[in-house]
């Protein structure tokens, strides 16, 4: 008579012989195919990097360089979001900005004209910022 143990690993063997899936002639074509996909694609993946290193050689458009800001420009934005106080400031700020937005040429605004409007603004912030302390 079979000892145990023989008829348990019989069992295992049985086991696994029908876990291992037989092997049709058809699959055995299809693990064919793979590899020959994979070298068309590395053939493929040659052949685009041999294009781009032919194209790359190309020399490029230089840019033109942009012209140089207007000087009238840095001034002109310290004023935006301001609310300049009433009186002859805020009248000459009002006039330089309906001359600026009057065409191309900004009316003819200078930047002399800007900084000292500037200028005279931050003149009166001190003088208001040392009488109320």
């Amino acid at each position: 008579m079979a000892s145990k143990n023989e008829k348990q690993s019989d069992k295992k063997s049985e086991k696994k012989a029908d876990k291992k899936p037989e092997k049709k002639p058809g699959q055995q074509q299809q693990t064919a195919k793979k590899p020959e996909k994979k070298a068309e694609k590395k053939a493929e993946k040659k052949a685009d990097a041999a294009v781009a290193e032919v194209e790359a050689p190309k020399p490029k458009a230089v840019a033109e360089p942009r012209p140089p800001v207007d000087p009238r420009l840095k001034v002109l934005k310290k004023f935006h979001g301001k609310f300049l106080p009433k009186g002859p400031l805020r009248e000459r700020l009002k006039q330089v900005m309906e001359r600026w937005n009057s065409g191309d040429e900004h009316g003819g605004v200078t930047y002399d004209e800007l900084k000292t409007l500037l200028d005279d603004w931050r003149k009166t912030k001190l003088k208001r910022a040392k009488v109320l302390s």
